[in-house]
């Protein structure tokens, strides 16, 4: 996988998050890992084509709650509401947009679909092979997220 796919992502958390109004955004681990991501219970999947593949924003309920309370300006959420989900989504959404704009203007078109929220504890599959993850703490809560092409 061209390193640009990890990189745009990494630099699109960077600067979308903090707008967002989350404070510390921290890159962890990088890793590879084969096709399926174990869903730790809220997982986001938006498919790409021309290259196809995934990426899943996968999460905690609790932390995609308190990622939603944030974005919602501080707003309780009990429950991983309509509202909530729509909130998550549409983080997932600008970031990953924001890194597709990056990649186009570095020369690789690609086109999103919207954002898919499903809530599982089950394998989530990425791509048909390997896949690139990575790990980002954002205001100490943790999203990995899994980059795959097909």
């Amino acid at each position: 996988m061209d390193a640009r796919f990890v990189n745009c992502t990494i630099a699109a958390l960077l600067s979308v998050l903090p707008q967002l109004g989350f404070n510390n955004v921290v890159r962890g681990k990088v890793f590879a890992k084969e096709q399926f991501i174990d869903s730790l219970g809220v997982a986001v999947n938006v498919v790409t084509s021309q290259p196809a593949g995934n990426i899943v924003f996968n999460m905690t309920e609790e932390s995609a709650k308190r990622l939603s309370s944030v974005m919602l300006n501080g707003a309780a959420v009990g429950e991983l509401d309509d509202l909530a989900q729509s909130t998550i989504c549409e983080m997932v959404n600008m970031v990953s947009s924001n890194a597709a704009i990056s990649l186009n203007k570095s020369g690789i078109e690609i086109q999103l679909a919207s954002p898919a929220l499903s809530q599982c504890n089950s394998k989530v599959r990425v791509c048909n092979s390997n896949y690139i993850g990575i790990e980002m703490a954002v205001d100490e809560l943790m999203i990995e997220i899994g980059i795959g092409l097909n």
